[in-house]
């Protein structure tokens, strides 16, 4: 498939003047480079092991939790022949965040309504979402994002899509 020369074009003519940021592939050095040097070949998108990978409206892939969890198999990185990723010493040092954002859970969250449900915290291997007790019947959810690995398992095992990635401005994320 062509890659689109001009996606804020297309935007203008679909009446979507805005652009809110996408989940990019893990490890991404920024929104701007990924853009200008994606070729769109696609070669991302057929090499996830989990195909959560998917082209967004601009023909650029992106990740789409709601369909599984990022395992970090590094596969999408290691099929780009183009430089939009960080340094592999850099990942492989385990400091470095995969995406500029943090989970949150918002208030459609079952157990914050008083209704039982922990299928996050079942599901969380980093044991990065607890429950506990806070003077109520059902126990609440709590994020220890320190813990987090920023698979997205709990995003799409949520029934209520209570869970997302909330994103880090990238100028005050720049290095």
């Amino acid at each position: 498939m062509d890659r689109l020369e001009n996606p804020a074009r297309r935007r203008l003519f679909r009446g979507k003047l805005s652009h809110k940021p996408e989940q990019r592939l893990p490890w991404v050095i920024n929104e701007a480079v990924f853009t200008s040097g994606c070729d769109q070949c696609q070669d991302c998108i057929k090499s996830c092991e989990t195909q959560i990978i998917v082209r967004d409206e601009q023909g650029f892939p992106k990740v789409d939790f709601s369909k599984g969890e990022c395992t970090f198999c590094q596969l999408c990185i290691q099929s780009c022949e183009k430089p939009l990723f960080k340094p592999q010493a850099q990942i492989n040092s385990g400091q470095e965040a995969p995406w500029p954002a943090t989970l949150s859970i918002n208030n459609k969250c079952l157990a914050k309504n008083e209704i039982y449900c922990r299928s996050c915290q079942d599901v969380c291997e980093s044991q990065a979402i607890r429950f506990s007790y806070q003077n109520t019947s059902i126990a609440k959810p709590e994020l220890t994002l320190a813990d987090c690995t920023q698979c997205g398992a709990c995003i799409s095992t949520c029934p209520q899509e209570s869970i997302s990635f909330t994103f880090i401005n990238e100028a005050d994320n720049a290095r």
